[in-house]
């Protein structure tokens, strides 16, 4: 029977069709006996793909690679798949679901009113604002980018901006976007940005102080792609300093995050945790 490689929390329906098939392993101990890998939030290093001479297949479940050290996979001819789109429809729906909590200060109230803070109706901290028409903001124009970009057009008439070195004004334009040329501009110019962006050498901390200094005061601030896209220290500065409005994040850069991370230290920090091994969901308002 075939041996591979799982210890990352998957659908059980899927663990059951597997076991049928394979023998399931939970640790690199004995790399050489693997005969496919799947990971998920684990890591595959070159250490473990150079001693897998038996190896077919690593599979990642989810799209992003930097996992995996891909370089070490091509040199042993290991083949590297991954499963775009599989959960794009789940993470645009998220950025909606998050851009409106932040907007209507849902957490807040909530917090508030179990505590009986509000005495009276209409106090002005308690006081929301609308999405409709607002300007969105999207960093990359990949599959879930552009189901978020139609969720809000088509359900707020919102504008959609668009920064993406890679695509020109002509074919943002085709979107139904509008290109910025500098992620200033996006920041600046946007009511809600949201981050759909890789993780790379690139793309690292590109949300930084020196972003966050030249954003829109009322920004609400959406990272649903990787955690190591924000400087978390630069943003948590941000809230405090009110640089931007409010952030909401379901990837840090430590998965799951350190509990003396900083940002989990705000009043305003609602912690959504999931099933065991899945990613933990945050909310600022």
């Amino acid at each position: 029977m075939y041996k591979v490689y799982l210890n990352d929390t998957i659908a059980e329906s899927a663990v059951k069709r597997l076991k049928q098939k394979v023998e399931l392993v939970n640790n690199f101990d004995h790399p050489e006996e693997l005969d496919a890998i799947i990971v998920r939030q684990q890591c595959c290093p070159k250490e473990v793909i150079e001693k897998a001479v038996k190896c077919r297949l690593i599979q990642m479940h989810g799209v992003g690679l930097e996992r995996i050290d891909l370089k070490a996979a091509e040199r042993c001819g290991i083949p590297v798949k991954n499963c775009p789109g599989g959960n794009s429809e789940s993470v645009a729906e998220l950025v909606l679901a998050m851009a409106l909590a932040l907007s209507r200060k849902l957490k807040f109230i909530d917090k508030g009113l179990q505590k009986g803070q509000f005495g009276q109706f209409g106090l002005p901290e308690t006081v929301g604002s609308e999405i409709t028409g607002k300007t969105i903001g999207l960093v990359g124009s990949g599959t879930i980018a552009r189901l978020v970009a139609k969720k809000f057009k088509n359900g707020f008439d919102c504008k959609i901006k668009c920064y993406n070195d890679y695509l020109s004004p002509k074919e943002a334009q085709d979107l139904g976007f509008e290109k910025v040329e500098t992620l200033e501009q996006l920041v600046a110019q946007g009511d809600i940005v949201s981050v759909h962006a890789p993780l790379t050498a690139q793309t690292e901390n590109m949300f930084h102080r020196g972003i966050f200094d030249k954003a829109n005061p009322d920004l609400i601030f959406i990272n649903t792609a990787r955690g190591g896209i924000v400087d978390e220290d630069a943003l948590y500065n941000a809230l405090v300093q009110k640089k931007i409005k409010a952030a909401a994040m379901d990837v840090f850069k430590m998965q799951p995050p350190d509990p003396k991370n900083p940002l989990l230290a705000l009043d305003n920090f609602k912690h959504v945790r999931q099933k065991k091994n899945f990613f933990s969901g945050f909310i600022v308002a």
